[in-house]
């Protein structure tokens, strides 16, 4: 048994063949699919989800999560749209508090030279001027623009790990570091470990460095999750990783449809993947899939507090 503990399954590329995939995590030793949120409408739309489809399914165990992506920031322009939608994810926990395991997908993503064209409108409130076009982004990102909009991500975080200090739930934390100019930057990394301090957390898709991961190391209430991009060649520092990292401190997951394995790169990820996962792990650490599957099955059921 193996459990995928980041999933988008109400992504609207799985619309038409949701049962298929469900049925192939199945098949594939896939029983446990944790669907994240990744603002209130999303958080809202897997638990839903989750209730009245993933449920219902013979041979599934699913429960979902409530959370704000760092890439959301942009539309909380003050702590008093913050607090609002703190208080909407609230809601929605109360309606469904033995189904809803954890806050997040929340984080630190400082990458921002990749920007997705429906965030565009949200950035006036940082700019000095009005941003007309996509390629125009570029030439505003100044230290100052950079600064408001670190700003603005550390306190929608903030505000979620308050949250789920207050529920008693773990934190499922993205953290993405611009290492375009600097390869060693582990800028966001480091906030984001101060941050969460000792409150139990899954890292989710993984990514810090070495020094990063000593880190990580000393914290035991911390889990590295690991996912498809262990399998990219450019990633040799993760496959390190993965063999210096106890395997109780690991869990898997696929980040689907996202980030799918070099043997499916470029198509939609599902669940099932998280066999491919767990096989590399098996190589990489010199041990059985069974053991693979059985620690990380535990870890993921012990922070989460499910069955």
């Amino acid at each position: 048994m193996l459990v995928d503990t980041h999933a988008h399954l109400y992504w609207e590329s799985y619309y038409e063949d949701l049962d298929a995939v469900i049925q192939r995590s199945i098949d594939s030793g896939v029983t446990t699919i944790i669907n994240v949120g990744v603002d209130v409408k999303l958080s809202k739309k897997a638990a839903e989800q989750t209730k009245e489809k993933l449920r219902k399914v013979n041979g599934l165990s699913s429960y979902s999560t409530i959370g704000i992506h760092p890439h959301e920031s942009v539309k909380y322009p003050d702590d008093v749209s913050i607090h609002k939608d703190i208080e909407e994810l609230e809601k929605v926990y109360q309606s469904l508090p033995d189904q809803i395991v954890a806050v997040g997908e929340c984080g630190l993503d400082y990458f921002f030279s990749h920007i997705d064209p429906e965030y565009l409108p949200y950035f006036a409130p940082f700019l000095k001027e009005p941003l007309k076009d996509r390629e125009s982004w570029h030439e505003k990102l100044t230290p100052d623009v950079i600064e408001k909009l670190k700003d603005s991500q550390r306190r929608l975080f903030q505000a979620q790990i308050d949250l789920a200090k207050r529920l008693d739930l773990p934190l499922i934390v993205h953290c993405r570091d611009d290492r375009s100019q600097n390869p060693e930057n582990s800028e966001a990394w480091d906030e984001i470990l101060n941050m969460v301090g000792n409150h139990p957390t899954i890292l989710h898709c993984y990514s810090g460095l070495p020094k990063t991961t000593q880190k990580v190391l000393a914290s035991p209430t911390l889990l590295f999750s690991f996912g498809g991009t262990i399998t990219y060649s450019k990633n040799e520092y993760l496959r390190e990783a993965v063999k210096l990292i106890p395997l109780d401190r690991i869990v898997l997951e696929t980040d689907c449809p996202f980030l799918p394995p070099q043997s499916i790169r470029g198509q939609r990820n599902e669940p099932s993947a998280v066999l491919e996962i767990a096989k590399l792990i098996t190589d990489l650490k010199g041990v059985s899939l069974d053991e693979v599957a059985r620690q990380t099955t535990q870890n993921a059921k012990q922070i989460l507090r499910i069955k």
